[in-house]
């Protein structure tokens, strides 16, 4: 029996993951290939005792090549209905290369820390407050400004190198001189960009000492590469003509797959971390202090916090006690009273990111008794990431409105406990997203808009989970007790 039939254009999207890339062929609608269309290939993190998380480029470039392989194949003759080409990855990376475009160092990640120290001297030494004005970033070790510090510091025969963010390097490989473009979304993840021109900061490149020339031509995501190179175009001749649109971060690609689309709706990831983003009507004339600007595309600016804890403190407090997840958990936390255990947890065990920055936080566990249960510590941990969202839901409605639409998605949403917990911490409904791959869903959006249709953005949605006021009064209670003990520490 044949596959039924889809919708054409067809674009293929590439999704450069933390662990893995993942290439999918989606239809006209934006709607994934029934039983075919799909391709897997592994990138590792590899993460070092001495902070540093980082990629082989070409480890990644095989990677991307596989996946890419294995989607064609699927399709057979059907492959010539793709359309264009659209690529994500994470955000930020950084890598040095020279002037042929070879890699001279691994691809540093967002989760490097090895500029710690480079970025508490940037905090020391400058004004913050101006900094994040004009960049839409705080001083932290994720971002190039000190990345790029600790890159020179240790290697200074990389100053006369240029650096890329690897979707450019990808790019390089498979069109060849020329191609070293880097979009506006790649580029305001680094920290490097003015937020408001769109231009590269001067004041960042005469602090590093670097010359605009070491750097991608900025471009747009609609403005396309084409014209692979002849061992790319014989492998793959569905692709050789067409459009590939210039990489972005996948952050906000999964805003725009995931109903982060538009003003006013708000989208939340629950997964080992978690992030809050909402694309504005307008740039912030001011940007609030814990939130970061990046960009979707030239048109559509991205303003949110990410933070550190997530599932990934619950997953420590089920080790942590020997409780296993499962339905009985489930039922335990679903209708627990907030705080019925006494307990308030500060959940910065992996330091802060939104709405302080603190790469050296810490942890704290407050109320703790000779009563306490290993119950109440997992429901602290639940109760502790979700006044934490809270606390980013103020601050975000300064850019989203009052009373924004909330649509969730990621791992955790499959427990009716965290979207209840997520519901009345912020007291507002929760509109958790079907959509099983955001981020390759928004990419094909963008480029089905790129290439002059017009897409119907809104994802599936499910029932919306309702906030219970007495629940909510409960967790502002906690709230206030989980600032007191951030603020005595």
């Amino acid at each position: 029996m044949s596959p039924p039939a889809s919708k054409t254009p067809w674009v293929l999207t590439l999704d450069i993951g933390s662990s893995s890339v993942r290439a999918v062929v989606r239809d006209a609608r934006a709607g994934v290939l029934p039983g075919r269309g799909v391709g897997k290939a592994a990138a590792p993190l590899r993460a070092g005792d001495d902070g540093s998380a980082v990629f082989s480029p070409l480890q990644v470039l095989e990677a991307c090549n596989s996946a890419i392989d294995q989607a064609l194949a699927s399709l057979g003759e059907e492959a010539n209905q793709i359309a264009g080409v659209a690529i994500d990855s994470f955000g930020s990376s950084l890598m040095a290369v020279d002037t042929n475009g070879s890699a001279l160092t691994e691809v540093l990640c967002y989760a490097d820390t090895r500029a710690s120290p480079q970025a508490g001297l940037c905090r020391k030494n400058l004004e913050e407050h101006q900094e994040h004005d004009r960049t839409g970033v705080r001083l932290h070790a994720s971002y190039w400004p000190a990345q790029l510090a600790y890159l020179l510091g240790e290697r200074p025969e990389l100053r006369k190198a240029c650096f890329w963010p690897v979707g450019t390097w990808l790019m390089r490989q498979w069109f060849g001189p020329g191609s070293e473009t880097a979009s506006l979304s790649a580029m305001t993840w680094t920290g490097l960009l003015n937020r408001k021109g769109l231009t590269y900061d001067t004041v960042w490149l005469d602090r590093l000492g670097l010359q605009e020339q070491q750097l991608p031509t900025l471009s747009d995501f609609a403005t396309p590469t084409s014209g692979l190179k002849l061992s790319f175009a014989s492998r793959w001749p569905a692709l050789a003509g067409v459009p590939w649109f210039s990489p972005i971060v996948d952050g906000a690609a999964a805003n725009v797959g995931g109903g982060g689309y538009r003003p006013g709706s708000l989208a939340v990831t629950l997964g080992t971390t978690c992030a809050m983003r909402v694309v504005p009507d307008h740039e912030p004339t001011q940007l609030p202090y814990g939130l970061w600007q990046y960009r979707v595309d030239r048109s559509r600016p991205l303003v949110g916090g990410a933070l550190t804890e997530g599932g990934g403190v619950f997953d420590w407090a089920c080790r942590l006690t020997g409780i296993q997840p499962g339905a009985d958990l489930e039922n335990a936390l679903r209708d627990r009273k907030p705080g019925a255990g006494g307990l308030v947890l500060v959940p910065l065990l992996a330091g802060e990111r939104a709405p302080g920055w603190n790469d050296a936080a810490r942890g704290t566990l407050g109320g703790i008794s000779l009563a306490t249960t290993g119950i109440d510590i997992v429901a602290a941990s639940v109760e502790g990431v979700a006044c934490r969202l809270a606390r980013l839901f103020d601050m975000m409605r300064l850019v989203a409105g009052k009373s924004p639409r909330v649509v969730a998605s990621g791992g955790l949403l499959a427990s009716k406990a965290w979207q209840r917990a997520l519901a009345d911490a912020l007291g507002t409904a929760i509109h958790p997203c079907l959509e099983a791959e955001a981020t390759s869903r928004g990419m094909a959006l963008l480029a089905l808009e790129a290439l002059g249709h017009q897409p119907d953005w809104e994802p599936d949605l499910g029932e919306p989970f309702q906030p219970d006021p007495a629940r909510h009064a409960d967790y502002l209670a906690l709230m206030a007790r989980q600032r007191a003990i951030e603020q005595g520490i």
